[in-house]
């Protein structure tokens, strides 16, 4: 609890240093709240495409792949307000995802078959005590996630913010600083930001200075290390009124990062095959995104793109360029109201990598051949790119070497009660010797895999028990296609062939999850 007591002795020295009538220590800036799930999911993961006798010769009582669990997470987010210019903002989670127990044996402590590196484990309330190789001892209390402080500048100067904050940008897909109460991960940077507006004509354009340091785990790409970036630009026009509708266009670029160990089999971030313990570093890439928002009160039309290129040092390889690496999503909303809250359309594209092979100018540095992936705080759905696709590779995301359309509606059953029911329909992007990554190590090469996934049908019921309080009950069942079959076979198949076991595998299953969530937005009983 050290965090606990440096964060209270600084914020006591701040209010003492100044006047007490200048000073309002509330709860704001980004949402505070306590979020408590309850998660069944079945037939996932692997272990389902072996037989009982292979499934009990990797330390599972049999093949039943059925893992049910209850996390809970509290995020505060104090801001001392020092002036009308001056505020100090950050954002402290208390729990982080704690596990309070549960069937976990195909979870935790026997092997890792879901990715999520904030959750963490705990026996004070009453929970199983989860052990084995894969258990962390941390149970998670007390992180402080972001520290900073926002200034505006005098003489209409412009704003500045300083600290460790959330890079957010467009609808989220790579830049996502998960600080919302439906997000998993995301990542925050130690930034230097700088922001001012300009009339332009009837709408205004925004210019963005910032400047990074690159710690933690947290990076503008994929993976671990650190490094920094020679500082980076984003323009962004609004007009409010243009043929009626409110207008945004925008782009960033960032010319120049440098990172070291961008992954590293030593620390847990997976390399790709041959690679050694001092893994890959990024000696230099140039990433660059495009945005466009167009909207009235009744619908809205947004897409992104993100797009990076630059140079590696592969331990064991040397230099070698990387070749353009992208990813895009595009949406359209309707408002029609009551009863119809929402109905809206997506399609979100990952681009994989026609190889996998280290000398060729598209290596699969993250072991899925591609360069960037959806970020894991992209709400996408529950089931497939939350759990299985990321189990598969081994590798935390959303989106992975994919691309998916999906269709969902959010419609008032009662004033008290909402129904969201959605259908995602999903293809694998790359076809051709994708690397699927096994639980032990890295993992083996598909020669060709079928492109169709599946098809995901979700519903959401959500009560809303009192202001600021609801529940949530979630159910998606996922109708595999041949690829995702191939997928889950094969990374049955190289589990065994690494623990040297002469086995069968066979994938032919339908998963499916439960799911029950109680929200409590605390900042709503502090109005």
């Amino acid at each position: 609890m050290s965090k606990a007591k440096w964060l209270l002795m600084f914020l006591l020295a701040l209010t003492l240093a100044v006047p007490a009538s200048a000073v309002e220590l509330t709860l704001g800036g980004f949402p505070s709240y306590m979020r408590t799930r309850a998660r069944f999911i079945s037939n996932a993961t692997y272990i389902s495409a072996l037989s009982n006798s292979d499934a009990q010769a990797l330390g599972f009582n049999d093949n039943d792949d059925n893992i049910f669990f209850a996390d809970t997470t509290l995020r505060l987010t104090p801001q001392l307000v020092l002036s009308d210019a001056v505020t100090i903002r950050a954002q402290i989670g208390v729990f982080d995802n704690n596990i309070w127990g549960g069937n976990t044996q195909e979870f935790f402590g026997g092997r890792s078959t879901v990715i999520n590196s904030s959750i963490s484990f705990s026996d004070r309330f009453r929970g199983a005590i989860l052990v084995g190789p894969d258990a962390i001892d941390d149970p998670g209390f007390f992180d402080i996630r972001m520290l900073h402080a926002d200034i505006v500048l005098p003489h209409n100067l412009g704003f500045l913010r300083i600290g460790r904050q959330p890079f957010d940008w467009g609808i989220g897909i790579l830049a996502n600083g998960g600080w919302d109460p439906y997000s998993d991960l995301g990542f925050v940077l130690d930034r230097f930001l700088y922001l001012k507006s300009f009339a332009a004509g009837s709408g205004s354009l925004t210019f963005v200075f910032v400047s990074d340091i690159l710690a933690g785990g947290n990076s503008v790409v994929n993976g671990g290390g650190t490094g920094y970036d020679g500082g980076a630009v984003a323009l962004i026009f609004n007009n409010p009124n243009i043929m009626g509708t409110n207008f945004t266009l925008g782009g960033y670029v960032f010319p120049y990062i440098h990172q070291d160990n961008l992954c590293l089999d030593s620390v847990g971030i997976t390399c790709p095959s041959g690679v050694g313990n001092t893994g890959v570093d990024a000696e230099r890439y140039t990433l660059f995104s495009g945005l466009l928002d167009v909207k009235t009160d009744l619908w809205r039309l947004v897409g992104e793109f993100q797009a990076w290129q630059g140079e590696l040092n592969i331990d064991g390889v040397g230099d070698i360029d990387v070749d353009l690496s992208w990813l895009w999503a595009a949406r359209a909303e309707v408002y029609p109201g009551w009863p119809l809250k929402i109905v809206a359309a997506e399609f979100g594209w990952a681009q994989g990598n026609d190889s996998t092979e280290l000398g060729d100018n598209n290596p699969a540095v993250s072991g899925n051949g591609s360069g960037l992936i959806f970020n894991p705080a992209y709400n996408i759905d529950n089931l497939l790119f939350k759990n299985m696709i990321p189990t598969i590779y081994q590798q935390e995301g959303s989106v992975i070497n994919a691309y998916y359309a999906r269709l969902w509606g959010t419609v008032k059953v009662v004033d008290s009660i909402s129904f969201t029911p959605q259908v995602l329909v999903a293809w694998n992007q790359q076809t051709d010797n994708v690397e699927v990554n096994g639980i032990f190590g890295s993992g083996t090469t598909i020669d060709s895999v079928d492109s169709y996934l599946g098809t995901e049908v979700e519903g959401t019921i959500t009560w809303h028990i009192h202001p600021g309080v609801s529940f949530d009950l979630i159910g998606g069942v996922i109708f595999t296609g041949s690829g995702l079959d191939q997928l889950l076979t094969a990374q049955a198949a190289d589990v065994l062939a690494k623990n040297d076991i002469d086995g069968r595998t066979n994938y032919d299953e339908t998963p499916w999850t439960v799911q029950g969530r109680l929200m409590i937005f605390i900042d709503q009983f502090f109005k």
